[in-house]
């Protein structure tokens, strides 16, 4: 096993090795088209004084929250039951393949003629960007379910309700957090998409920077969204942790 302050050492140096190349290459190629991490530091300390970015943020991923857990709520009871039901599979799966490939940008004008520019637009399309991705891997844990697991259980006169709870919920508990880490980053960029279409929220900030001649502060903003998608990653991953902890002993012990 690699020790300990070998693992942590190999990331250090990566992260080095990418700032260096990268501080040389914006040295060479100028802030227009790409700002070294110098100017982008500088350019984001005045982002954190002036505030806004933080308040913009902290709007528009309380926003994405609203469309983030209705796609929990919908996802994951749909794609365990295409799963588990060969009707609710021909029916609802064709659908779901479909739209999980079609690009969310491509539908923002349509329901923009629909549904304005408010909040209800941007909720909108944070569900339809992480929807399809909730449900298809939850749907592919609910299909690898093993049927000896169900038979063992119904062999000791388990109720169904039983059955859910102590067979299939365990199951698909990895699915399901898989399925949430995949989609709240699709949530992420699909607020920030719909913003800029509408110019409002963070996607405003990050489109009126990019029209400027000076990459620093549109970088800036990038990386902030890196941080905060990492951030959410792990804390349901940690959630998932702690409301399973069965899950890393299996792991574990595999």
């Amino acid at each position: 096993m690699m020790p300990a302050l070998q693992r942590l050492a190999l990331p250090v140096l990566g992260f080095a090795v990418l700032l260096i190349a990268w501080e040389i290459a914006g040295r060479i190629a100028g802030p227009a088209l790409l700002a070294p991490p110098s100017s982008v530091a500088v350019e984001y300390v005045g982002l954190l004084r002036q505030g806004e970015m933080l308040r913009e943020l902290g709007v528009s991923l309380r926003q994405m929250a609203v469309g983030f857990i209705a796609a929990c709520v919908i996802g994951m009871p749909l794609g365990a039951v295409m799963g588990r039901s060969a009707v609710a599979d021909a029916i609802f799966r064709p659908w779901v393949s479909m739209f999980v490939v079609t690009s969310t940008a491509a539908l923002i004008p349509l329901f923009i003629l629909f549904l304005g520019t408010g909040l209800m637009l941007r909720v909108t399309i944070v569900f339809l960007a992480s929807v399809w991705y909730i449900t298809l891997t939850t749907y592919n844990g609910a299909r690898g379910i093993s049927p000896q697991q169900i038979a063992v259980a119904r062999s000791f006169s388990a109720s169904p309700l039983q059955i859910f709870w102590k067979v299939i919920l365990p199951a698909l508990y990895p699915y399901l957090l898989t399925g949430a880490r995949i989609g709240i980053v699709h949530a992420i960029r699909a607020m920030v998409l719909a913003e800029m279409f509408v110019i409002i929220g963070y996607g405003a900030l990050m489109h009126r920077s990019g029209l400027s001649l000076d990459t620093g502060q549109l970088l800036g903003l990038l990386i902030t969204l890196m941080i905060v998608s990492l951030f959410f990653n792990w804390v349901l991953g940690a959630a998932g942790r702690w409301l399973a902890p069965w899950y890393d002993l299996q792991r574990v012990t595999a």
